[in-house]
């Protein structure tokens, strides 16, 4: 019985010890019942199955011979359940090595923290046969990483930027070529996809696809975007059976909010023959990930690191011409910023004074300016240019900015170019986050002069290679001409507003060193493998698309890593500089030493992605939710709730044995629970009524809620809540009271008696039933109380045999309230606590208390507190026939009442357990479960699935679209939009579908696109208030906005019709690099239509978007990428 599972072991332990049942069990009932256990998709069929089990093997019924654990449960699992057993363990798998003897009863820890030294010092005799050479010394963690590499174990390498991690992904090629099978990789920019293909061309048999290329897809070894991995394993394609290795550059870009999702579609999806290779930034929760990865394909996960920068990095602020260094080794400089500090308002004092009340330190800025992005206060004005007017890099964009202004820039920038110079500190790149601040700053350099006559004659000689590949209109373009004459100054820009010609250009000559001052924006750092002697950071704040925030950490970790070339430099510079203020103290702290980004779930469902998996039968949409990163924790945790749930189950449950009968304690308890929710919230309203404060006085008595489990309390205010103390003070009986109780001069006086009591107390009747001449009076011996509370709260004991209990009290802790007062000695209750007054006032509250009754009459909410709501009410008179129908119950009056309220309260709760546990470990549980019941309500409405969730045409359509919203792409065809349009005008309204920047300048559109777009927009609307009605979180006008942008419609129609580049880009303030990436990626919308058509069996479409794309398709716009085809 070992190889069956431990919890199933001691049930049947348990069984037989005790002789209760013979148990005889077929081989196939327990290994269902085995493989059912050790599965994670507990439903609610098994359950029920485990449930009837335990009940079963707890039943006492010794004639009983034989009985079936699971009975007939024969729902078998998937492939990809059993794939995911947290049971299943491959004992009889053994490492080899002397490095790998770590017990294999380690459990499930899939992800193993690299580290051993010993693969380090005798790697070459454990590789001995290396599948490709390199012609340096590797690096500790590269070592690891080849050692499982070479073992066929999957890698998750986490190093520094420039660390060498591309070395793995090399090896990985350099494996698969060896075994005759294929390896992917994997990058979330085209660029870095571009760049990488060159860099294995000469190495390896290597083929490219992207969106727009195709080079060799019968390769060996295969670079591609994410998505189109994805849509491979989508559709089955025959090369996933080839594949050995998929590696994943830049992993970290999972935590991208619009992207990030493709990263897990695709590691939830690659089959299991498949090893995964992960190149990733550091991060400070890789173990987490490779945890996730290694649960979710069932096998280990190597976690390899980076300790420390092969380059260290020094960090400075750059302050009125000197530099202040403020870490160094990771340590921060706190006398280096006390430095700048002090500098700072040295120079301030002189020329400004500082102003009362000020912050030390702080600059007299204009209001509203302190702390800002030198170019954020104008990015309204400068995002959204008048027609025929741009901001072009080079001497075409020189006459757009005055000379003043120019000059100021000039002045800001040349001291530091210069301070650089002389300390050997370029090429610098210098990362200002805003496209226009880019352009400014280059412009302004407009005198100097960085390059030599050599630079000079290899800068022309690429320009003149690169860009002879241009048509001569193409040629003059303001952006081509103004970047040659920056360049040959040693000054770049790189920002996506640039022409991809242009950028690539730029990333080439900063590589070869010509280049010595580069102005980029952050792309640079994320798709551009170049690093520099120095990083400059004009600004510690950015504009992210919604808000100018700070910088966090892990962006600003990225872009420093640019500083410091491998081999050539002993330290990296970073340098922040300071305009008119300098960072605080902690901010910076956390910025330059702070943990760099958290890798985060993005996982969303989406409508493409639930219509492939309806599609595909191993893989159901559920699943996927399941094997998400966002599930990870819930799921890891799923053994340890079945543990549970079977112990519980194990568990005899008490029964309730009625002297009466058949037991109706269900019933009633029931009733109790009820009547309890109506009391507190008639309890509540009572205390909010106006009425109710003047009867809630000093001597009132109350009923008071219990703090156990006993029946109510009955107390008298002693203290009205004050500005010391909110609360009421009540003195409250805690014992039982006994007849005993009583002293013998109140126990035998008469019930309607009046007169003088011990210490001037007396019991006061309502008011109702007073005469007139009955008075409140006291002994004559009794002090004024001060108010003041001299005793410890709460204070307990004991008088007249009888346990009292003076405490603070809430508003909501009082039951009822009362129709009858005594008079109390306040001074002798809370400031001079006597004996004798606490025995009287015992005394007098057990005297309250009517024969045959725990608690005096309490005061009426409707005639005596005047409630009036009409809710209030009728939830009173409710409150009141519960409480009269229980009184007609069996159970009301019964001794054992309270022992059966106590069970039933035990059974309740474990019911409760039970349930909230079978919750948890049903598919309801899912974080994104009531989204997708919504979304699949949204598909049925639009009959992309039938009834039986079966995917129908207009389903298969939708499957096509990936550039554009599924929904909106798909109902514009079955909607006929295009029909009436021209291939211009058709690929022209389809532009909104791929366009992203929301505030373009607005179109001149002729009367025809007019209505397209018209119709187009009303359709969003229409899918908006769909998904809206159906509970998923949209907002209609937003889901318009966000998915149809029409800022490029004139443009492209006028690109359709043949009119030259530079022409286009004078209808729009759109720049130039986001035209041509617009319409590049139109032509793959063109594709999508065309497959869309002809599943549709749409002829005239399929032509239509044919003749569209051809006529898109030429001069700059797709110009091939200089890294695929060379200089």
């Amino acid at each position: 019985m070992d190889k069956y599972s431990v919890q199933f072991d001691d049930l049947f332990k348990i069984a037989w010890e005790e002789d209760a049942v013979n148990n005889v069990f077929t081989e196939d009932d327990v290994q269902q019942l085995v493989r059912d256990e050790g599965s994670y998709e507990i439903d609610e069929r098994k359950v029920d199955t485990l449930q009837g089990a335990s009940a079963t093997l707890t039943r006492p019924d010794t004639d009983k011979q034989e009985f079936d654990v699971i009975g007939d449960v024969s729902e078998a699992q998937t492939d990809l359940d059993k794939m995911l057993s947290s049971e299943v363990q491959d004992t009889h798998r053994e490492l080899s090595g002397s490095v790998d003897d770590k017990p294999a009863q380690e459990g499930m820890v899939w992800a193993l923290a690299g580290g051993d030294e010993d693969i380090a010092t005798n790697f070459h005799r454990f590789v001995p046969d290396m599948a490709i050479e390199f012609p340096f010394e590797l690096d500790k963690f590269q070592k690891e990483a080849i050692y499982y590499l070479e073992k066929g174990e999957s890698v998750f390498v986490a190093a520094h930027t420039s660390a060498g991690k591309t070395v793995v992904a090399e090896y990985a090629f350099a494996l698969a070529t060896k075994h005759c099978t294929r390896a992917v990789y994997t990058a979330p920019i085209k660029t870095i996809s571009n760049q990488k293909y060159r860099d294995f061309c000469g190495k390896f048999d290597v083929g490219l696809l992207t969106g727009d290329v195709s080079i060799r897809p019968e390769a060996t070894c295969l670079i591609m975007t994410t998505e189109i991995l994805r849509s491979m394993l989508y559709r089955g394609a025959d090369i996933i059976r080839d594949i050995e290795w998929v590696i994943f550059d830049e992993v970290h870009y999972v935590n991208d909010a619009e992207r990030g999702v493709v990263w897990e579609e695709v590691i939830i999806m690659l089959p299991k023959h498949i090893n995964i290779v992960l190149l990733s930034a550091t991060v400070p929760n890789a173990v987490e990930f490779a945890e996730w990865i290694g649960r979710t394909k069932q096998k280990k996960i190597r976690v390899t690191s980076t300790n420390k920068r092969p380059v260290p990095l020094e960090h400075c602020l750059f302050y009125s011409g000197e530099t202040y260094k403020v870490c160094e080794k990771d340590m921060f400089l706190t006398q280096g910023f006390r430095e700048a500090k002090d500098t700072f308002k040295m120079k301030n004092s002189n020329k400004l004074g500082v102003k009362p009340g000020s912050k030390s330190g702080t600059p007299a800025t204009r209001p509203g300016t302190q702390g800002r992005n030198p170019d954020t206060s104008s990015r309204g004005k400068d995002q959204k240019h008048p027609k025929h007017h741009h901001t072009n890099s080079g001497a075409a964009a020189i006459q757009q900015s005055s000379s003043g202004s120019k000059r100021s820039e000039s002045s800001f920038w040349m001291p530091l170019i210069n301070n650089l110079l002389k300390k050997s500190l370029v090429p610098v790149v210098i990362f200002c986050f805003s496209k226009n601040r880019c352009d400014r700053s280059a412009d302004s350099m407009f005198g100097a002069d960085l390059t030599s006559n050599s630079d000079k004659s290899e800068i022309r000689v690429f320009c003149d290679k690169a860009f002879s590949r241009l048509k001569g209109s193409d040629r003059n373009l303001p952006q081509v001409v103004g970047i040659q004459s920056l360049l040959r100054r040693g000054i770049g820009v790189h920002h996506a507003g640039l022409l991809p010609i242009v950028k690539e250009v730029v990333e080439m000559l900063f590589c070869r060193g010509v280049i010595k001052v580069l102005f980029s924006t952050e792309t640079f750092a994320m798709g551009v493998n170049a690093p520099a002697r120095t990083v400059v950071f004009d600004s510690l704040r950015k504009f992210d698309g919604k808000e100018h925030r700070k910088l966090l950490p892990g962006e600003y970790i990225q872009m420093a890593g640019r500083a410091g070339r491998r081999g050539l430099d002993t330290i990296g510079t970073v340098m922040i500089m300071c305009r008119d203020e300098i960072p605080e103290e902690s901010d910076l702290k956390n910025l330059i030493v702070g943990k760099p980004t958290r890798l985060e779930s993005q996982f969303r469902l989406t409508y493409t992605m639930i219509l492939h998996l309806l599609r595909v039968e191993e893989l159901k949409v559920e699943d996927m939710l399941k094997r998400s990163f966002a599930e990870f924790h819930a799921q890891k945790k799923l053994p340890e709730k079945e543990e549970l749930l079977l112990q519980m189950l194990r568990q005899p449950t008490k029964t309730i044995e009625c002297i009466k009968g058949e037991p109706s304690i269900e019933e009633y308890y029931d009733m109790f629970l009820e009547a309890e929710k109506l009391r507190e919230y008639i309890t509540e309203a009572i205390m909010q009524l106006p009425a109710s404060q003047q009867f809630l006085g000093p001597g009132r008595l109350v009923v008071v809620e219990s703090k156990s489990d006993d029946d109510h309390l009955l107390g008298v205010i002693v203290k009205n809540p004050s500005g010391s103390l909110k609360q009421y003070v009540v003195f409250v009986l805690t014992g039982e009271c006994t007849s005993s109780a009583l002293a013998p001069n109140l126990s035998n006086q008469n019930d309607n008696a009046q007169g003088e009591v011990q210490q001037g107390y007396m019991v006061i009747p309502p008011k109702g039933k007073r005469g007139m001449d009955d008075e409140f009076f006291s002994a004559g011996s009794t002090r004024k109380s001060s108010g003041v509370i001299k005793i410890k709260l709460p204070h307990k004991g004991d008088a007249s045999g009888m346990g009292f209990e003076v405490r603070a009290v809430e508003n909501k802790e009082i039951v009822s309230i009362c129709t009858s007062k005594i008079k109390i000695d306040q001074f002798r209750l809370l400031e001079e606590p006597s004996k004798t007054v606490y025995s009287t006032t015992v005394q007098l509250l057990i005297k309250a208390q009517p024969d045959g009754h725990k608690y005096p009459p309490a005061l009426d909410p409707i005639k005596d507190l005047k409630m009036k709501d009409m809710d209030q009410v009728q939830k009173y008179h409710a409150y009141n026939r519960l409480l009269e129908k229980m009184s007609e119950n069996k159970c009301h009056g019964c001794i054992k009442l309270k022992e059966h309220k106590s069970l039933m309260k035990e059974q309740k709760v474990y019911k409760t357990q039970m349930d909230e546990l079978k919750y948890q470990m049903s598919d309801e549980a899912l974080q994104q479960m009531p989204q997708f019941q919504g979304r699949i309500d949204v598909l049925k409405e639009i009959q992309y699935v039938d009834s039986d969730l079966v995917v129908q045409l207009k389903g298969r359509v939708a499957c096509e679209m990936n550039s554009g919203e599924e929904l909106i792409s798909t109902e514009c065809l079955f909607e006929n939009q295009l029909d009436d349009l021209e291939p211009e005008e058709a690929v022209a309204i389809m532009s909104a579908f791929v366009f992203q920047q929301r505030n373009a300048s607005e179109p001149s559109l002729t009367p025809k696109l007019a209505d397209a777009k018209k119709r187009l927009y009303d359709t969003a609307i229409r899918l908006g208030q769909l998904q809206k009605h159906h509970e998923v979180p949209v907002d209609p006008e937003e889901y318009a906005r966000d998915n149809l942008k029409f800022g490029l419609v004139e443009v492209v129609y006028e690109w359709a019709k043949g009119t030259p580049f530079a022409d286009i880009c004078e209808l729009t303030d759109v720049s130039e690099g986001l035209i041509v990436r617009t319409i590049v990626r139109l032509d793959e919308t063109c594709r999508e239509f065309r497959n869309a058509a002809s599943i549709m069996g749409n002829s005239a479409l399929f032509k239509k978007m044919e003749i569209a794309s051809n006529a898109i398709k030429r001069d700059i716009v797709f110009s091939a990428s200089l890294y695929v085809t060379g200089i």
